[in-house]
């Protein structure tokens, strides 16, 4: 895989409305929200990349051709904070969420916070995502059957 780019997905939010077992708490999801904004990264993945990646979300298609699993590819326009021009790209977005916050664990939001950092997002952004209401928790339990983040 290549290197991260920040970037910016405008008129979606971040939202935290999937249980994982695995995490013992929510997990991201994007959902359409015009006016807002998510931050993030921009990965130059070839196929081979998304096939490894759909198996660590849990994306799976029926014989139909229909997104059955955890996460659903969705082509979506990012705004690289390059000053590059737009990127067509794909996200992932759950197939059938909860309809309310499920509070991730506090070592799960660490690591989205980490990866901001990282990545070199705004201190505005960090603090949003550190407004989240967590539950407490350590490290993710122990492989479960059944659960999208028992692979990652």
């Amino acid at each position: 895989m290549k290197r991260a780019r920040p970037a910016v997905l405008d008129n979606y939010r971040l939202c935290f409305p999937i249980y994982s077992e695995y995490w013992g708490g929510g997990i991201a999801d994007i959902v359409y929200d015009p006016g807002k904004y998510v931050a993030g990264a921009l990965f130059d993945l070839t196929e081979a990349d998304m096939s490894v990646l759909d198996l660590k979300v849990d994306r799976r298609l029926d014989d139909a051709g229909r997104e059955i699993g955890t996460y659903k590819r969705i082509e979506v326009t990012v705004n690289p904070l390059d000053r590059g021009q737009p990127v067509v790209a794909v996200a992932y977005q759950g197939t059938n969420p909860e309809r309310y916050h499920i509070p991730p664990t506090q070592h799960y939001m660490d690591l989205v916070i980490q990866g901001a950092y990282a990545l070199g997002l705004s201190m505005m952004w960090i603090a949003y995502l550190q407004s989240f209401a967590v539950r407490p928790g350590g490290k993710p339990r122990g492989r479960g059957t059944g659960d999208v983040s028992s692979r990652l």
